[in-house]
């Protein structure tokens, strides 16, 4: 097996060519063209400079070679393929034996510039008529705009070019610079108009792909993250634009537990399966902890289990569990347990949305997602959250998986009402907890706050935290104020048992 074929097999989906259909083998690429490109296409992929143009022809182009096409790479710049070459190898997806092999290099420039436009398209001609190619990148087609002297005379080349290389049956790609809004003869002749652009929100910057045209494909709208990685190309379909699955049925009988018993019976008895639940209150409260009981509940019964998590490292959060009696170490060393910790840095919320794979992977029943905030500070453009959450959720119960997410709360400011929390609102159970201070001593509080698919226990208990475990007192009645944010206590509240406050 060659090497490109080893790389096409490790990162990227198999190809699917079957009537006329060009796949590109980009992760994720294909899924936005609407299954990739159409065969004998003529496609015109416009960016900024470094916008990563030639990484993506040429990755293509190996791909397609790993496939059996013969593959024709013509520039109209100057630089020297040996250049262009020594650029590509540093990537996996380079591959020396395919070159000499599947692959054929074309300079143009000089009988572009000795002959225009025609001397060029008759090098393509005889080129293709000698070699067969199957796919064909025509990279610098700035020189051709430029060599044009008239629109017409661009127009009647890409209206000759798109017509030979469609008799052909040669897929060609078409690289230029980025065109901004001003409009080309050539965005109207071409099958497909592919557009790669940066986006900066205060000191970061992401890569964004957008597919603004392709004939006979139903391709995902809007723009989409891209990274460029030893890999080449990454890319990442926006969530909210993916077609949505048929939704599985929801089994209202069967139900999750926490393995907590006096939990479990405020909850009606656990959660449905394949349910979503926000465990929501401020830091150091119990959200994690509370969380880890249900998957301590899963793996006990045997189930898969998977936390996704962003601010403790797997070392910590298995000492803080342990610390309280919740020991997991047994299921993530026999794989019941999987922990995908994802260290709060600059990351992509589409990348992390490469959750549900994991789950797939894991073929896990129970999922935790430990600080949904983590995928708000993800998000480049911030008005995508709600969307974003909301297909992420919906494609979570498409899966089958029960998820307990956590949200934080604020600890002293409560300027943010809680219609504000958008993870909240989407799920079915919302679970509050609280702080109440009484006595110069702070106690934690907890109650079911929405349960959609059955009956729940609304009283406000108290929640202690020591070695032994989590408990819950049968009944803490007094606290006043707990969902308005300013908890007090009544008059007649007596605490019993002020050494196992917090």
């Amino acid at each position: 097996m060659s090497q490109d074929d080893k790389h096409s097999n490790e990162t990227a989906p198999p190809s699917t060519d079957n009537d006329g259909n060009v796949t590109t083998g980009v992760i994720g690429l294909d899924e936005i063209l609407g299954g990739g490109f159409v065969e004998g296409g003529l496609y015109l992929i416009e960016g900024m400079a470094g916008a990563g143009k030639t990484i993506l022809s040429s990755q293509i182009g190996f791909h397609r070679g790993s496939q059996g096409d013969m593959v024709l790479y013509v520039t109209l710049i100057a630089e020297s393929h040996t250049k262009l070459l020594s650029h590509l190898k540093a990537l996996s997806f380079y591959n020396a034996d395919a070159i000499s092999d599947r692959m054929l290099f074309v300079s143009g420039y000089h009988e572009l510039m000795r002959d225009g436009l025609s001397g060029f398209l008759a090098l393509i001609a005889a080129t293709i008529k000698s070699s067969r190619p199957h796919f064909m990148v025509i990279d610098g087609f700035r020189s051709a705009r430029e060599f044009s002297s008239t629109e017409l005379e661009l127009s009647q080349f890409i209206h000759e070019l798109s017509a030979f290389v469609n008799a052909a049956r040669c897929t060609t790609l078409i690289l230029a610079p980025l065109s901004g809004n001003e409009p080309h003869p050539e965005h109207t002749l071409v099958d497909g108009l592919i557009e790669l652009n940066r986006y900066n929100t205060g000191m970061r910057r992401a890569r964004e792909i957008e597919v603004h045209k392709l004939r006979a494909r139903d391709h995902l709208l809007g723009k989409h993250f891209f990274k460029i990685t030893a890999n080449g190309l990454v890319t990442f379909p926006r969530l909210e634009a993916s077609p949505a699955n048929v939704h599985a049925v929801p089994d209202f009988a069967s139900r999750l537990a926490f393995a907590f018993p006096d939990f479990d019976a405020m909850m009606g008895g656990g959660v449905v399966r394949g349910s979503t639940t926000t465990l929501i209150g401020p830091s150091g409260v119990g959200k994690t902890l509370l969380a880890l009981k249900f998957l301590q509940a899963g793996v006990a019964s045997g189930e898969k289990c998977v936390y996704f998590g962003f601010y403790e490292s797997p070392e910590r959060l298995m000492a803080n569990a342990r610390s309280v009696n919740i020991n997991l170490d047994d299921a993530l060393k026999d794989g019941r347990l999987t922990l995908d910790w994802h260290p709060a840095v600059e990351l992509a919320i589409d990348e992390l949305a490469q959750l549900i794979e994991s789950v797939k992977r894991a073929k896990a029943s129970r999922l935790v997602v430990d600080g949904i905030d983590g995928f708000r500070q993800s998000a480049n453009r911030v008005e995508r959250f709600g969307l974003f959450l909301n297909a992420l959720t919906n494609r979570l119960r498409d899966e089958g998986v029960t998820t307990v997410l956590t949200e934080e709360l604020p600890l002293y400011d409560d300027s943010t009402p809680l219609s504000t929390l958008r993870a909240s609102a989407m799920t079915e159970n919302i679970v509050m907890m609280r702080y109440v201070e009484a006595n110069s001593a702070l106690y934690r509080m907890v109650s079911v706050v929405k349960q959609r698919e059955g009956a729940h226990d609304s009283t406000i208990r108290h929640l202690t935290i020591d070695s032994r475990g989590l408990h819950v007192s049968e009944g803490f009645i007094g606290p006043t104020g707990l969902l308005s944010g300013h908890p007090s206590m009544a008059p007649a509240l007596s605490v019993s048992d002020p050494g196992s406050r917090t």
